[in-house]
């Protein structure tokens, strides 16, 4: 735990250092006149500890400007300048270079201390780059550390949270979130996940938000808000006029209405909890993405599932159960009847057209019919955990605002059906008790569909699913399933699995099981 809380705290000090995408991307592509104009900073930027004490090693490219002449490194004492203006210390570093070439320099420093370490280009006319900073420590004997007092499911979720920061964030040049550890050098972006993945990662950050409250490490989690929201911005994309969040940061790309709607719901979630502006103009960003171009009335209405390169013409519930979800917490946070009006209206076509009746499930999406594609036309039925949660998390919202029964019945049905399809009967030698455990699968999907259970809690303070839910994570932190790294084969919860590479979708959804299982806790002292 003390290594891993060093690790959580030297990325925290980051969050201030992070350039924005924009900023990167016109710096990046600017060649102005060398004498008047701009020069482009350092690209690929990244310092690194060695095996030595003291010692840390600094890498980047040259910017591509012809007249680029040097490159300046300077370090200071994050800790010392913490409480005060400090200048980079002791001096600087000049080291003549070449255009478009990727170097490296050992940088000694003086003792061991948590290190902010920066590199701005210099013109031959003397004109200077933004800098580009990097925070780290070097290599050092450990030493002994007071430990956090946390409640016991808090304290598991913050140790984790801190090891899927430490192993998945900030590792490229847009310090957002890897998609798989460990990293193995391939894939797009330097390895940087698609925006599924990062949604996944902010939404463990967001439940940790709230689950520190009124905690030891409430404000640490506070100060990283910037770094998180400047991560996923970079996938915030104007493409073919629409402003979305693109699968990568740049135009072009795949984009999808699912993708969205799980960032935006992030989004009013993080309004909630701080009532900060801009994370309510990101919401309402996704939701006239959602309502403006997903919405149509193919199949007789429902969202989209995907935009860009190639529109859909089926409708899905991955997209439309979802904007039924954000329309009632988009109506929680403003009190606009608008959003009200399409919750209900995506709720109703995910009852009308993508359930089946028997068992108050959700089938995956319905295509167009041949001979009129606005009317529903064959179905695919295959059945996802979160297909089913996300209406199930809808029905308790629209109760709750609304104050309307049928609501809360059909919760009840839909909640019955997920809980005998996606858990199963499991005796655990860790905890010496038989209980339903989160059945083998997508962690991802089940972790969306367990947001339903905790929203029908929070109306009805009934432990029967939420027990299931609690017990198969205290398991899983328990037994095989959670591995040296810190990290949990997320494929089975019961443990017995092997696996060499974790991905961070499914990391930070089960993060996200813990954060929310801590919000009870605190909520029951």
């Amino acid at each position: 735990m003390k290594a891993i809380f060093k690790l959580f705290i030297l990325n925290l000090l980051a969050l201030a250092l992070l350039p924005s995408c924009s900023d990167d991307d016109q710096s990046n592509s600017e060649q102005n006149d060398p004498v008047s104009g701009n020069i482009s900073p350092v690209g690929s930027f990244s310092v690194e500890a060695t095996n030595n004490e003291n010692e840390l090693l600094v890498k980047w490219t040259n910017p591509s400007n012809r007249d680029v002449d040097m490159v300046e490194l300077s370090y200071r004492d994050v800790e010392t300048s913490l409480s005060r203006a400090t200048d980079f210390s002791p001096g600087h570093i000049i080291i003549q270079v070449e255009r478009d070439v990727t170097q490296e320099y050992l940088l000694k420093v003086p003792y061991f201390a948590t290190y902010e370490v920066s590199a701005v280009a210099i013109s031959k006319a003397g004109k200077r780059s933004v800098p580009e900073s990097r925070i780290m420590m070097p290599y050092h004997e450990k030493v002994d550390e007071p430990e956090l007092k946390l409640p016991e499911m808090l304290d598991r979720a913050h140790s984790y949270m801190t090891s899927v920061i430490g192993y998945y964030f900030g590792k490229s040049s847009r310090s957002c979130w890897r998609g798989n550890y460990p990293y193995d050098g391939k894939g797009y972006w330097d390895g940087d996940a698609l925006v599924w993945g990062q949604g996944g990662g902010l939404s463990a950050f967001v439940a940790m938000r709230d689950a520190t409250k009124e905690s030891e490490v409430e404000n640490l989690y506070g100060a990283m808000d910037d770094m998180m929201f400047k991560g996923i911005q970079y996938f915030c994309q104007l493409d073919h006029g629409i402003l979305a969040y693109s699968c990568y940061p740049a135009a072009g790309n795949e984009r999808f209405y699912d993708d969205n709607v799980w960032i935006g719901l992030d989004m009013v979630d993080w309004y909630m909890e701080t009532k900060e502006m801009r994370y309510l103009t990101q919401a309402k960003v996704v939701w006239r993405y959602l309502i403006d171009h997903g919405w149509d009335e193919t199949c007789g209405g429902g969202v989209h599932w995907k935009e860009l390169n190639e529109h859909t013409t089926s409708k899905h519930s991955c997209s439309t159960g979802p904007t039924a979800v954000m329309g009632c917490k988009m109506y929680q946070a403003t009190q606009e009847q608008e959003y009200l009006d399409w919750a209900i209206k995506c709720y109703d076509y995910m009852l009308d057209v993508l359930q089946d009746k028997s068992d108050h499930l959700f089938y995956d999406n319905v295509r167009p019919n041949k001979d009129d594609p606005n009317l529903p036309g064959d179905l695919e039925k295959n059945k996802y955990s979160y297909n089913s949660g996300q209406p199930l998390q809808a029905a308790c919202l629209l109760y709750k605002i609304t104050g309307e029964q049928k609501y809360l019945d059909e919760a009840y049905a839909i909640a019955e059906s997920c809980h005998k399809k996606w858990f199963m009967p499991y005796r655990s030698k860790e905890l010496n008790l038989t209980f339903n455990i989160l059945a083998p699968g997508h962690a991802w999907f089940n972790t969306i569909m367990c947001r339903g259970f905790f929203e029908l809690y929070s109306i009805d303070n009934d432990r029967k699913y939420i027990d299931d839910i609690e017990k198969s994570m205290i398991h899983a932190w328990s037994s095989s399933c959670h591995q040296g790294n810190n990290l949990l084969n997320d494929d089975d919860l019961r443990g017995g699995t092997t696996k060499t590479s974790w991905e961070i979708l499914h990391q930070g959804a089960l993060v996200e099981l813990y954060a929310r299982l801590a919000v009870l806790e605190r909520e029951n002292r």
